[in-house]
């Protein structure tokens, strides 16, 4: 392995200066990140976690490794230094380079080398001399830290930008250190903390590695403050007179959000006090929910008066009743302000109808009205009608009755285990307590059938097995039914009992079949191999019939359209018959022969199925194949000889030509004469038929020439053949190709042996492990049979190395062999991840297993930790959450509403999806509780309050990202979106009972003018309020 080092020559004991969080981002102006002495390349591979590559020009990821040897400064200012270096390999003995033997290295460099420079303090500080800037770091780290200062050592970093230390003894340290006076961390395997918390909590500079104190700090995507030893923070804080609040957890700072101990801390971080805020609530859901905190940050909850309007906030969760009824029985309008009802009536709301009582408060449950039994949804207080409450009960769609003792249809969404509910229409009877009956009942004496669901059998059969009217729903006895089906009309009979009948009955005094289930044969064969009249289903005699129906067909998908002959008995002929004076035949199935040769030998009329003497001892062609007639006018079969030649008629009796017949022989195109003793062409491929008819297979020697044979006898031209040897693509001749060599064939490497014959499998050639296929081609850029990968360009075997290949990158161990389990490993002392499953490679850009149930790696090998959204190598988004998950459904992300694979998807990975228009319930199924975002394909963010045109429909999405339904103001205007949030446009409305029109352009409400619309003419007053006129 190449190794570059500009390590040479005895180490400066002189520090760099450490500093504070805000003198270091000040005087960035003046360091702005470690310089290096130029590097001096040099064989030194004693001290890496690497092992030489097998090969040359195969690029791996060890093989990137490189060496960064830095030396402390000799001062703090920039100095223009000459510095010798010497190849270590090549002057090993050597103690101290002249510049004699360093004259071919040697290079000049201006350069600030530097250790990192540590951050001791989170207060406003002014930028500092050097010298001063020393001497107080050197004050501050004696206190902080009592750990022995390591100097005389060297950094160096390797290909993927990690950085290590290797002290004085040549060992790297690990741990927490202090390096010339810096205090600095590498994790167990070497690997300097840059950029992130170690695992003794404390944070450590991204680009000087040094400790962080007393300050706030931006970590993958989220805000920390780190105390005066370096860990984070946790808990309420006063920090710079801000009250703020860290995650108990890991210490992340709540932004925009509401924190553990349910105060609310704006986007700075912030407590916030006296004002509303808005949020979604706390490990609930994702919407968007308003919450007032009082002087104090905490949640107002119940019945409160602010700036003069009395206002409602849950009991439980604070979030403030808007549009809806509060736990105290009072409605609170859109804005979340108390509206008086009234007492004691009926009052329409947002398309639902609620009752008042004496005190003002909205009913729940169940209630008795003015006599009548009626029901409010016990959440939200709204009337059922023409639907069923919580406990089964159906209640009247107009009255809100409930409704006892009577039969309703309704037409509704039933699941049938599918995705997507269907639409269906059912009656159903409700029992004397309101709810719907099932299994058989006797209602008014008539016996009936409910399903489970309660869905009442008409003109089919119930899960009872019986059969109901299709009008009137009863059990119906001693009569034919009928069902239609996508494969015809099934027809039943059912006895005085209402069962089914089977087998041969006589009803009405007709001899009838209902075979094994009950269906009855019409048109085709009963199982008892009678024929029944597909009209009047009665058995068939003395006459021609043909099958079409395949509904209830005995042995009917062999027979469709297909005739036969039926007898006295009912049954079908068979074998040679005389009907009508005309011989006919009819196979054992009872088939009639028609344009073919039967299984008798002779020809049968295409169309009238009579047999046709085409003569005796002759070659006839039929239908484009040739047969030969014996002496009785029949067709031959198989082996014959004819006039002294051998021909061969295949099972049907058709003469092979062109072509190997099932004795291996090979018979001519034209004359159909069995070939000896020449070559023929089959389907692109030579063969060399034999004496006796059947090609040659394997090594001949052929009017003198040396060629070979496939064991199909498919002569090999253009590719070594299965002995070893090449043969030539034209003449098919063995070519010489020497001893002892690699040659190249179609672009692909062989090795011809000491025997001229191409090797396979495992080799080893000059003192190189190769290896080459089946076939004999080499393997090159890729795993061979043996699980060892080889190079791409010499074809050795490598080992102790990774490899890359189609985009992932595998490591192959000291016998050149793929890890085949994933996990963790340790390879030359460094930690590795590799994925799980049955191709373990190294995890990048990837999860560790599919569907995101598991770590996320990044480019380089590392773990991602959250929170923060990471692209992987097959282009799809995912966002990793602070506890490592990736979520599902819809979350709210830095204020932003994203969705993710639906928890229901039963392939979910977490992906984020950008789909556009977006439900996330069933709208029809569940009308209350369902929503519609817009998600931009750019960002994946849903919208908010703004319009959308999707389709040709408008929707307007509101403050909490789904589309608003109902009538609306927006922006002064008055506007209406259906239940889907498609704006009314051109349309009348009813709205509370009220009749509005909304403009077909801009979908404003019409007031003060009178129209004519669809023949009919309308006044809408100030308010928007229709009157038909005429």
């Amino acid at each position: 392995m190449k190794v570059h080092s500009n390590f040479t020559g005895p180490k400066s004991t002189k520090r760099l200066i450490a500093f504070s969080c805000a003198t270091a981002l000040a005087s960035f102006a003046f360091i702005a990140k470690p310089a290096f002495a130029e590097e001096a390349k040099a064989d030194n591979a004693s001290n890496l976690d690497t092992t030489a590559a097998t090969t040359a020009n195969v690029e791996t990821t060890a093989d990137l490794v490189e060496t960064k040897v830095v030396e402390a400064p000799v001062t703090t200012e920039n100095v223009a230094s000459t510095e010798n270096t010497t190849n270590v390999s090549e002057q090993a003995s050597t103690s101290t380079a002249s510049s004699e033997t360093a004259s071919e290295t040697a290079s000049t460099t201006t350069s600030e080398s530097q250790a990192p420079a540590e951050s001791v303090s989170g207060q406003t500080r002014e930028a500092v001399t050097t010298d001063r800037a020393a001497s107080e770091a050197a004050s501050a780290t004696a206190d902080t830290n009592s750990e022995t200062n390591v100097t005389g050592g060297q950094y160096y970093s390797d290909s993927l930008g990690n950085w290590y230390y290797k002290d004085a003894s040549g060992k790297n340290l690990t741990g927490a250190q202090k390096i010339d006076g810096i205090n600095v961390y590498f994790d167990e395997n070497g690997i300097q903390v840059k950029g992130n918390f170690s695992k003794n909590k404390q944070y450590y500079d991204a680009d000087s590695g040094a400790l962080v104190t007393d300050c706030y700090i931006n970590h993958l995507g989220g805000v920390y403050y780190v105390d005066k030893n370096g860990e984070p923070l946790k808990g309420a804080q006063t920090i710079q007179g801000k009250q703020v609040y860290f995650n108990d957890y890991n210490g992340l700072q709540v932004r925009d959000g509401f924190a553990s101990n349910e105060h609310f801390y704006d986007k700075d971080g912030n407590l916030v006090t006296d004002s509303y805020v808005f949020s979604t609530k706390y490990n609930y859901n994702n919407t968007i929910y308003p919450f007032y905190v009082d002087k104090n940050g905490d949640k107002l909850k119940g019945e409160q008066i602010i700036n003069g309007k009395s206002v409602y906030f849950d009991k439980y969760d604070g979030a403030q009743v808007r549009n809806s009824v509060a736990d105290n029985g009072r409605f609170y309008d859109q804005d979340g302000n108390l509206v008086d009802l009234g007492k004691k009536h009926y009052v329409f709301i947002d398309n639902h109808w609620f009752y008042v009582d004496e005190d003002r408060k909205i009913l729940k449950g169940e209630q008795v009205i003015d006599g009548v039994k009626v029901y409010f949804t016990p959440y939200y207080g709204y009337q059922i009608k023409g639907d069923f409450n919580s406990d089964g009960q159906f209640y009247d769609k107009d009255t809100g009755e409930l409704v006892t003792n009577r039969y309703i249809q309704l037409t509704r969404y039933e699941s049938n285990g599918s995705m997507a509910p269907t639409l269906e229409t059912h009656w159903y009877y409700l029992g004397s307590d309101g709810k719907v009956v099932t299994g058989p009942q006797v209602i008014d004496g008539v016996r009936v059938y409910f399903n489970y669901r309660g869905h009442q059998a008409k003109g089919d059969f119930g899960y009872d097995g019986f059969y109901y009217d299709k009008d009137t729903g009863a059990l119906v006895k001693n009569s034919f039914v009928s069902l239609e089906q996508p494969s015809g009309t099934l027809i039943y009979y059912l006895d005085n009992e209402g069962n089914t009948i089977k087998g041969e009955q006589i009803i009405n005094g007709k001899h009838l079949n209902f075979g094994e289930y009950g269906i009855q044969v019409k048109g085709n064969f009963a199982p008892n191999g009678l024929f029944y009249d597909a009209i009047t289903g009665e058995p068939v005699t003395n006459r021609y019939v043909q099958i079409n129906d395949q509904s209830n067909s005995y042995n009917t998908l062999e027979n469709k359209d297909k005739w036969f002959y039926i007898g006295s008995d009912s049954k079908a002929l068979k074998g040679e018959q005389v009907i009508n004076g005309v011989t006919v035949f009819f196979d054992k199935d009872g088939v009639q022969a028609k344009g073919i040769f039967a299984d008798d030998g002779f020809y049968y009329d295409k169309d009238s199925g009579a047999r046709v003497n085409l003569g005796n001892n002759q070659f006839v062609q039929v239908n484009g194949n040739w047969y030969y007639l014996n002496n009785e006018g029949k067709i031959v079969k198989g082996e014959q000889v004819i006039n002294g030649n051998n021909f061969y008629f295949d099972k049907d009796g058709k003469q092979v030509k062109g072509n190997f017949a099932e004795n291996g022989a090979y018979y001519d195109e034209n004359s159909g004469v069995q070939v000896t003793n020449r070559y023929v062409n089959f389907n692109n491929n030579w063969y060399r038929i034999g004496a006796k008819g059947t090609p040659l297979k394997g090594a001949h020697v052929v009017d003198g020439h040396n060629v070979f044979f496939d064991q199909d006898g498919k002569q090999i031209k253009g590719d070594f053949a299965s002995d070893g040897y090449y043969y030539s693509k034209n003449s098919g001749d063995r070519v010489d190709l020497g001893q002892n060599h690699y040659q190249n064939i179609n672009n692909n490497w062989y090795y011809i042996g000491n025997d001229g014959k191409r090797l396979t499998g495992e080799q080893v050639i000059d003192g190189v492990e190769v290896y080459f296929d089946s076939t004999g081609k080499q393997v090159k850029g890729n795993f061979a049979e043996n699980d060892s990968f080889y190079d791409k360009d010499s074809g050795a075997r490598l080992k102790e190395q990774f490899v890359d290949l189609n985009g992932k990158t595998y490591y192959v161990d000291a016998k050149g062999k793929r890890l085949r389990e994933g996990g963790v490993r340790t390879i030359n002392g460094k930690e590795y991840t590799f994925t799980g499953g049955a191709d373990p490679h190294l995890a990048r850009e990837e999860f560790l297993y599919p569907y995101g149930y598991s770590s996320f790696y990044d480019l380089n090998n590392k773990e991602v930790k959250g929170p923060q959204f990471v692209k992987a190598k097959n282009g799809n988004r995912y966002y990793i959450t602070a506890s490592g998950h990736v979520p599902l459904g819809l979350h709210i992300i830095n204020g932003e509403l994203y969705m993710f694979d639906a928890p229901t998807n039963k392939y979910a990975d977490g992906r984020v999806r950008a789909n556009g228009l977006t439900e996330d319930y069933f709208p029809s199924l569940i009308p209350n509780g369902s929503h519609i975002y817009y998600f931009d394909k750019e960002t994946a963010t849903a919208i908010k309050n703004q319009y959308k045109e999707v389709n040709g429909n408008w929707y307007y999405f509101g403050p909490n990202w789904y589309a608003l339904t109902g009538e609306q103001t927006i922006d002064g205007t008055h506007v209406y979106f259906h239940r889907d949030g498609k704006q009314a446009k051109g349309e009348l409305v009813t709205v509370n009972d009220k009749l509005h029109y909304y403009d077909p352009n801009s979908g404003a409400r019409t007031e003060n003018t009178t129209l004519t619309i669809e023949g009919k003419t309308y006044h809408f007053d100030a308010e928007g309020n229709g009157k038909l006129l005429n």
